[in-house]
């Protein structure tokens, strides 16, 4: 369930930042502009690569980020066919399946072992890391980043939690 409700924020934090860089790109210098897609496109790259090692398909990239720089668009549903994949496998993980060990190569060339639960704690906190530099991008600029934190998303899609907290 935590895990669940991590990935849930996690999607929900994304979309309100693609929302705010959406509306404000074009205000940012266009290096601010860049980097702005590029680490939030690194963090979809990392997640498509750990997706891929955690359901034993193809992996679609050999290094941490593309050659090229996406759109727009094509940032906003990368992000948002992972997130969808996480929440869901997330939502459906077993216990078993979380301690289940996955060994793979890193984009460096570096073996690594990790469970696929210590896999998910990776994302969500690599994800709120690239979130946090992407949001300072705008707010370093003097544009309007977005309130992402867990507890407020929690109290937006369970409002009860606000009523009588004192």
């Amino acid at each position: 369930m935590l895990f669940t409700n991590a990935f849930k924020y996690k999607q929900w934090a994304n979309s309100e930042l693609l929302t705010f860089g959406e509306r404000q790109l074009h205000l940012l210098p266009e290096s601010d502009a860049v980097f702005f897609i590029r680490i939030l496109n690194h963090t979809t790259v990392v997640d498509s690569l750990f997706i891929s090692r955690m359901s034993g398909t193809p992996e679609l990239y050999s290094a941490d980020n593309t050659v090229e720089t996406p759109t727009y668009p094509e940032l906003k549903e990368r992000i948002e066919r992972n997130d969808s994949w996480l929440v869901h496998f997330s939502s459906t993980a077993t216990p078993e399946i979380l301690s289940q060990i996955i060994s793979f190569t890193f984009t460096d060339g570096e073996h690594g072992n990790l469970s696929i639960e210590e896999v998910m704690l990776h994302l969500l906190t690599h994800g709120s890391n690239h979130r946090g530099m992407a949001s300072r991008t705008l707010a370093s600029n003097g544009l309007e980043r977005p309130k992402d934190t867990f507890t407020r998303y929690l109290h937006e899609v369970e409002p009860f939690r606000r009523e009588g907290a004192r």
